[in-house]
């Protein structure tokens, strides 16, 4: 069975992105569907609960900055949600849903600390190798996949969701630039040559940008389109430095 679900038209993309931002900045259901003017049946089922063991719901996590009892850290979350936005893609509906992580080349130590902090036990992954894409994990977990969505993760039937890293605070930016920087695959390449190089959809980080402006008053870099997928960079070495030096500030936390 084919994993590749049913494509929502680009109105209705926009509809739940809509809600979803709506949601992020505090309004109440009703208030949405009256701002808006959507249905409120249409707000509730785009803003039910997700009720994942790990993963909490991005309009919670973003405003109170700390997870409900039991879940993972607010900083693994972001980290996550990083990582995956880089590397990850939802793919099909239902209980056929899988979580796919491309890993290029590298060895599997991201998706062990990922299965460890996120998925829980009891949860499968398997791996396959693209001639194109190097390793892919597919992690077959719906309940994962469907918290995921509304963190803006790419997937087949929604998208993609940009507009999340515009309500990530300040106090959160480096966990997910970290998990970004960690997912990009290519993968960047300053440790070598001094430059960070980051890929992803024009969208992705067009927002990448702005988040980078917001939080941490870097100048916006040159991104480059070749078809969906672009390329970021900074005019300045010492901006790649800046930035990394900022993102591996965090990383000890995580040890």
């Amino acid at each position: 069975m084919s994993l590749r679900g049913r494509e929502l038209a680009p109105e209705a993309r926009a509809q739940i992105a809509a809600i979803r931002a709506a949601a992020r900045k505090g309004w109440a259901a009703t208030e949405i569907a009256e701002r808006c003017q959507f249905s409120i049946t249409v707000v509730n089922r785009v803003l039910a609960p997700a009720n994942h063991a790990r993963l909490s719901d991005p309009a919670e996590l973003l405003s109170a900055r700390a997870p409900s009892p039991g879940r993972a850290p607010a900083e693994a979350q972001l980290y996550w949600v990083g990582f995956l936005t880089a590397a990850g893609r939802i793919l099909g509906q239902g209980p056929s849903m899988a979580i796919v992580v491309t890993l290029g080349d590298r060895a599997d130590v991201h998706m062990m600390r990922f299965m460890q902090e996120i998925t829980g036990p009891g949860v499968r992954q398997e791996y396959c190798e693209s001639s194109l894409l190097g390793w892919q994990a597919y992690v077959r977990e719906p309940s994962l996949c469907k918290a995921l969505m509304p963190w803006g993760i790419p997937s087949d039937a929604h998208g993609e969701d940009p507009a999340l890293l515009d309500d990530i605070p300040e106090d959160l930016a480096a966990p997910f630039l970290g998990g970004y920087l960690d997912g990009n695959w290519p993968a960047g390449t300053f440790p070598r040559s001094g430059r960070l190089i980051w890929h992803g959809t024009p969208a992705v980080l067009a927002a990448v940008n702005r988040l980078l402006s917001r939080c941490w008053q870097i100048p916006e870099g040159r991104i480059v389109s070749r078809g969906p997928r672009a390329t970021l960079r900074h005019a300045a070495p010492r901006v790649d430095r800046q930035i990394w030096e900022r993102v591996r500030a965090y990383a000890p936390r995580r040890q």
